[in-house]
This record gives structure tokens, sequence and C-alpha cells, in this order.
């Protein structure tokens, strides 16, 4: 008895040691810290007293000072971010919430558009919000219909570290517990399905889209798909994809089922005209426009137009991700090459005087650009790269995207066959009005389970 009563009192008397020393750490953390404040001389002797109990409380040579002080931290940017966030959001119940980097111009952005017409349209009552992860400008944000809010999160979280932007986006979707999420390339938001995709199911059904591989330095495959299907799919109701090519790579290459996907092919969403375009009257010209990015192979395109100086290489464009591609400045030094800068609409830059649109890239989903050109009625030369031959027929593809030779003897074909070009533009058409139109990408996305939202619609 006498033996358990000692340890009794030894177990109160360290009690009482551990709650006043919370107790002066509250007190402390409550308080302005100026430097770093010495041991307490109370805490000292109380560690020496308790090593009978606790050797490792003080060192082999007797000593207690050897102790760190902790202040419990406040960081109020995160709040503050939070609060400025939600009060840009002019309602607090939405039946869709779209995750996107930015707006601006690209095949992912144009894609994103689309969703969005297509959601309003099924039903007028839907309510969306579009939120932008990145720190970046969004040229492209007035192409949302009035009635969507954009959201610059990124703008307005970029002084925080990337850690917290999660933490504060996951509360916000947390909090705004739309029906639908749905993520178009944003990192944040793929961060955030991956952290805490259990609590966000809880009240949403979450979506995504990708659309092909990027390629490092070393041509490995990376992005998206790569850094989180795996941790992310079971949080993931499907996966749209673009192009029929990839969901195949991903579901052999990275384990995930194959019925996580799900083919939607892009449409081109506006009348199609089919020009008949007259023979050039004036010297014979290649068209090329899009990213001076890596990924599209500016090399190339000053190769092929360095073998070809009977014609003129009229090429629309700048560097969008990252740093110009050294191969611009060559591209520019070409005496049959004319860089035009970046442009608004590919109907504006077209002329009777092209004899083909050439593509250049390295890896690709289906590059919407590509419907801009068929619907203008210029032939396309291009390589066969990731999705491209579900809209270009096969036979007139690169089988090689590095195949200098080959895209020289197409677009020599092309520049010297009135009737070769008739034929692929006629193609072109015939894909553009039947597999291409809006009608069969809106039947596709209304009849997706659950990304409608109608129970929330239904309900609101």
């Amino acid at each position: 008895m006498r033996f358990e009563s000692f340890f009794e009192r030894l177990r109160r008397f360290a009690s009482r040691v551990m709650k006043g020393a919370a107790r002066r750490l509250n007190r402390a953390a409550e308080s302005p810290v100026l430097g770093t404040p010495s041991l307490p001389d109370w805490v000292r002797q109380e560690a020496i007293a308790l090593a009978a109990i606790e050797p490792e409380l003080i060192t082999a040579d007797g000593r207690a000072d050897h102790y760190q002080y902790y202040h419990v931290p406040s960081i109020p940017l995160p709040g503050r971010i939070y609060e400025h966030v939600l009060s840009q959001i002019p309602e607090d119940t939405y039946t869709h919430v779209m995750l996107l980097p930015w707006l601006k111009q690209g095949g992912a952005d144009r894609g994103a558009l689309y969703h969005l017409r297509a959601l309003k349209e099924s039903n007028p009552s839907a309510r969306i919000l579009a939120i932008a992860t990145e720190p970046a400008d969004s040229p492209w944000k007035d192409r949302l219909p009035q009635d969507i809010p954009y959201i610059e999160f990124g703008l307005a979280a970029k002084e925080m570290d990337f850690n917290l932007q999660v933490q504060v986006l996951t509360r916000l979707l947390v909090q705004l517990r739309p029906a639908v999420i749905h993520n178009i390339n944003s990192r944040c938001g793929w961060e955030a399905i991956k952290c805490s995709g259990l609590a966000l199911c809880q009240h949403s059904t979450i979506f995504a889209s990708l659309f092909c591989d990027d390629h490092n330095a070393q041509d490995t495959p990376v992005g998206y798909a790569r850094d989180y299907l795996r941790s992310c799919y079971r949080s993931l109701e499907r996966v749209f994809c673009d192009n029929s090519v990839y969901p195949g790579i991903w579901s052999k290459e990275l384990g995930v089922p194959s019925d996580l996907f799900e083919v939607l092919p892009f449409p081109y969403d506006r009348e199609v005209v089919r020009h008949s375009r007259n023979s050039p009257t004036g010297p014979r010209r290649v068209l090329w426009a899009g990213r001076l990015d890596r990924q599209k192979r500016p090399d190339v395109l000053a190769a092929i137009a360095e073998r070809m100086p009977e014609l003129l290489f009229d090429v629309h464009g700048g560097a969008v991700i990252g740093a110009a591609d050294p191969a611009v400045k060559q591209l520019a030094a070409l005496p049959n090459v004319v860089t035009h800068g970046f442009f608004s609409r590919l109907e504006d830059v077209v002329s009777d005087d092209h004899i083909a649109y050439l593509h250049t890239t390295a890896w690709e989903g289906v590059p919407t650009i590509l419907f801009d050109v068929a619907a203008a009625g210029v032939p396309i030369c291009a390589p066969d790269v990731g999705g491209i031959p579900d809209f270009v027929d096969r036979r007139w593809l690169i089988s090689d995207f590095e195949d200098i030779d080959a895209y020289v003897e197409q677009l020599s074909l092309l520049a010297s066959s009135d009737q070769e070009r008739d034929v692929r533009r006629s193609r072109q058409y015939d894909v553009l009005e039947g597999e291409r139109s809006w009608e069969a990408f809106y039947q596709r996305i209304t009849a997706m389970p659950m990304y409608l939202g109608q129970d929330a619609i239904g309900g609101s």
C-alpha cells in the first residue's frame, strides 16, 4: 500500500507540473515573443527533481538546459485569404464548381468552356462557379457566360505556401458543398482530392478531365495523370478524356480501372460552312498556328521551312508555358518564315494562298485548333500523335513526328495538287459535321450519370 501510495503521489505531482507548464505556455503564446526566451528556472529545477523517475529529462552530466523554447505559431494569412475569396463569391449555394488553372488560349481551356455551356443549356437553373487556382491572368475569362462567377483564387493566394493554398481551397469546397466538382488541369485541385478526397466526396461527386501526358527533358511521361490518378481514382466518379488513346495507356501503365474513363470528343461549336477555296494566286503559303513551346516542336517547324524555300510559312503564336524555345529565333531568321505573334481567331489569319495547315507536335490529346482549320477548308498536315488520328485520317498523317522528309513530301503534294487538297478538305468537313457536332457532345454530357447534379438542381 505504501509503495502504491508513493507512486500515486508522484503521478499527481507530475500531472500538476505538466498542467502548470501548459498554462504558462498558453500565456506565453498570447503575448508577443521578443527574441528567444531562456528556459525558466522553475522548469529546470522540476526537470531535475523528476529525473529520478524519468532519467532522460536531464543530460548525462546532470544539466537541464538543453530544452528549446517553442512558441505556438499564429498564421493569420490563410484566414484572410479565405475571407477575401469567400467575399468574392456572390452566392453560398452552387450545384457545380469547376476548378481550372486559368482561362487562356488552349485546348483544355476551350474544353472547359464547352462543359460550362453544356451544363447551362441542359438546365439554365444550374448554379455554376468557376475557380482559377494559378497566379496567372485569364484573357479568356470574358468568354464565360455572364451568370457564372469567375474567382481568381490563384492570384489572391499567390503569396501563400502551396500546401496552405490546398488547405484553403479544400475548406472552401467543403463549405460550398456543390453537388459536382469538376477539375480541369488544376494542380491545387488535384492535391485537394489527393489529401481530402474522402471528405470532399461526402457531399460532392468529383469528375476530372485529362488529355495527354507531357514529357520531360528525358522524354519520360509526366503530368497530372502520372502524379495523381493512382492516389485519387477512388474519389473520382469519372475521368473525361478527349481522345481514345490515353485512357488505354493510363489504365495499362498506372493500373487504374479502364471503366474510370469516359471518352468525350470535343466538338466544333460553330456552324459548318463548306468553303471551296480557290487555287492560290500568289506564292503558296503554309499556315502554322499555336503555342511556340517545346511540346509543339518549333525546331521541327524550322527544319521543314529551311528545306522548302519555295513555300512561305506564316507562323502565328508565341510561347505560353515557360521560356520560348531556342528554335523560335532560328525561325525568325529564315527568309521564307513570317512570324505574326498571337492571334484571336484562326479564321482571321487564313487565306486562299494557304495550301496546308502544318501541325508539329511531340505529344497531344486532340488539338481543338484542328477543328477551326478544317472548318476554314485548309488541308491538315500533322503527325500520328496522341488523339490526332481520332480526327484526321491516319493515311495522311506522318508516322514519326520528327520525320522531316515525310513532312516535306506531304506538303509538296498538297502544294502541287488541287485535287488532293479538295479530297482532304471534303473528308475533314465530313468528320466535323458528324463526329464533332455540338449535338453529339451535348448528348454525351447529358447522358453522363451524376454530372448534371440533378438532385441538387431539383431540390433548390
